[in-house]
């Protein structure tokens, strides 16, 4: 990372921690800039105001909520399970980690600001089902999978994914899960998810 994508990081970083704290429309460029460390004239330089910088937090956090499902179906392992349970466990780190729950509450306590939410939407979760759709479509075409509607398998399944930790974390109702924790849930999405549309014959 460079220096000037450090020093970005870290202004978005400390927009998101103040927005959540104070309000989006409470909160100034001065708390952002007192914050970070950084002079006005720095921060200025890479957001002229706090409405580029709520655009930048969100967009970012949609397009790396896509690269983390992208990524795991890059490297998945052979056989449809061991697959989708591997995409499901990237999926989850990615979700549950605080930087990520950080930015998705701002994103809906602010999804109404001039078509913020529909932006977000189309860059993360609509990205995530479709490339989910078009593995589970491979699947429904081999007979791995019974024939169903793929697009609304992939939201099932995604559903699955967030269903045993995604409200609890962003209500700040449970703690962090652990590692193993988290890949038991994907192990239990994936196994919900195949008795669901599950061929006759075994998935592999």
């Amino acid at each position: 990372m460079t220096k000037s994508e450090a020093r970005r990081e870290a202004i978005l970083r400390t927009a998101t921690e103040v927005f959540h704290e104070a309000g989006f429309d409470r909160a100034s460029m001065s708390d952002i800039c007192n914050r970070v460390g950084y002079s006005k004239a720095t921060v200025y330089a890479y957001f002229k105001s706090k409405e580029e910088l709520l655009v930048a937090i969100a967009l970012d956090a949609a397009e790396a909520e896509f690269e983390a499902v992208r990524a795991a179906l890059g490297e998945a392992p052979a056989g449809l399970q061991a697959a989708l349970e591997h995409v499901a466990q990237r999926y989850l780190a990615h979700a549950c980690a605080p930087a990520t729950l950080a930015a998705r509450r701002l994103m809906l306590a602010e999804a109404g600001r001039a078509g913020l939410g529909q932006q977000c939407y189309d860059l993360g979760p609509a990205r995530v089902i479709a490339v989910l759709a078009a593995l589970l479509h491979a699947a429904m075409d081999d007979g791995r999978l019974r024939d169903a509607g793929s697009e609304l398998a992939a939201r099932h399944l995604k559903g699955l994914f967030d269903a045993e930790w995604s409200e609890r974390l962003l209500f700040q109702a449970a703690g962090a899960p652990g590692a193993d924790q988290l890949a038991a849930a994907a192990a239990r999405a994936v196994a919900v998810f195949l008795a669901a549309y599950g061929a006759a014959t075994s998935v592999s």
